[in-house]
């Protein structure tokens, strides 16, 4: 009899699974607008979260530091709350300082290259005139150039300044989404900080929940899954940043030995992007390629060959250093990771499919080790029972 009960309520296990699979499929537009609206809801708490995590690895640095062999009461009560103050002021530092060096230099590049743009369409012509008989075809068309170059710069101007107004207009339509996301900011700053000031408290209430509804096996698998994941985000979020300090300052370094046009900018823009694994660099690369190439062409090349050193130096040398035997994930997998996480989520994707693909890949490692000691186990008390009974 028990038997048929237990029969019973596989099929209607089953069933019930079978009824919700046809239901998403028939409803997926519904369930999954209703999802983006959840997400919309809980975005300030997820992000919160996310910014806490980043942040707890500076605010344990700073608590470390922070008067560590004194124990008064004062000492006690502000290690936190400094802390975590510190860890946010060196964060919008940082951005701050990237920003600073970046975007004015940016828009310094942008107004010469539409000063010396006539220049350059011109000496090219000329340059081609003079060796038709190199590109005929070319040339023919070239000499019946005649580009009113200060009007076109006038008119690029002129829409510079319509798109630019035109946005300010628009500005005062959007305030209250502008709003919406300056307070989804605000909470989730709150959110992460509010979870930083409490984080033991949290830890201890949910390993609470844990122990009350999960059995003791299943509560040790939690914790190992999670422990590795928390291990490999961790160290991948260090390594990365360490990595990214240390390209920038290398990028930096060598273009100012070398004479490099805008070394430091391009320089902090390389630490920036190199956060983004494998592809960062490059990035940053093409737009110092493109900036210098309007200074001068000769140096431009060079710089060609001075990052595809460098590259090569932190492919080989720093990133297997630093970043890969932190997340202890072979270059092959690291590949992968980036080009599967970036196809499905962007940069965004790349930067959580490495150290995700860390984490399985050592849980794989791992159960793959625990099985094949079992098994070793075993054959080695098979061959001593043999033994015995010979």
């Amino acid at each position: 009899m028990d038997k048929y009960k237990k029969v019973d309520k596989l099929i209607m296990k089953y069933l019930l699974m079978l009824i919700a699979v046809v239901f998403v499929i028939l409803n997926h537009k519904m369930i999954f607008s209703w999802l983006g609206n959840l997400f919309t809801v809980l975005s300030p708490i997820f992000f919160g979260a996310v910014l806490a995590y980043i942040l707890n690895i500076l605010m344990e640095f700073f608590e470390r530091h922070y008067f560590p062999n004194r124990e008064e009461k004062w000492v006690n009560n502000t290690r936190r709350p400094i802390s975590i103050l510190l860890s946010i002021v060196v964060i919008i530092l940082v951005l701050f300082f990237v920003m600073r060096l970046v975007i004015p230099q940016l828009l310094s590049v942008f107004e010469q290259t539409l000063t010396i743009l006539p220049t350059l369409a011109e000496n090219f012509r000329l340059w081609v005139i003079r060796n038709e008989e190199l590109f005929p075809p070319i040339s023919d068309f070239v000499s019946q150039w005649n580009f009113d170059w200060q009007n076109i710069v006038q008119r690029t101007l002129n829409f510079v300044n319509d798109v630019t107004g035109s946005f300010i207009n628009t500005a005062f339509s959007t305030v209250t989404s502008a709003f919406s996301i300056i307070v989804n900011l605000f909470l989730s700053l709150m959110i992460a900080v509010y979870i930083l000031f409490s984080k033991e408290k949290l830890s201890k209430n949910f390993n609470q929940v844990f122990e009350t509804y999960l059995s003791s096996k299943n509560n040790r698998r939690l914790h190992y899954v999670l422990s590795v994941f928390d291990e490999s985000f961790r160290n991948f979020i260090t390594g990365e940043v360490i990595e990214a300090a240390i390209l920038g300052m290398m990028m930096t370094v060598g273009m100012l030995i070398f004479q490099f046009p805008y070394a430091t900018m391009i320089g902090a823009l390389t630490g920036v992007t190199a956060i983004i694994p494998i592809l960062g660099a490059y990035l940053s690369g093409a737009v110092g390629f493109l900036l210098i190439l309007m200074n001068s062409p000769i140096q431009a090349l060079f710089f060609i060959i001075f990052i595809v050193v460098v590259q090569q130096i932190e492919g080989n040398l720093i990133y297997p250093r630093v970043v890969g035997s932190s997340i202890g994930l072979p270059g092959l997998w690291v590949l992968i990771a980036v080009t599967i996480g970036g196809g499905v989520g962007g940069i965004g994707g790349m930067l959580v499919a490495v150290p995700l693909a860390s984490a399985l890949y050592r849980m794989l490692k791992d159960d793959v080790k625990k099985r094949h000691d079992i098994q070793n186990t075993r054959h080695q008390t098979t061959e001593e029972y043999q033994k015995i009974i010979h």
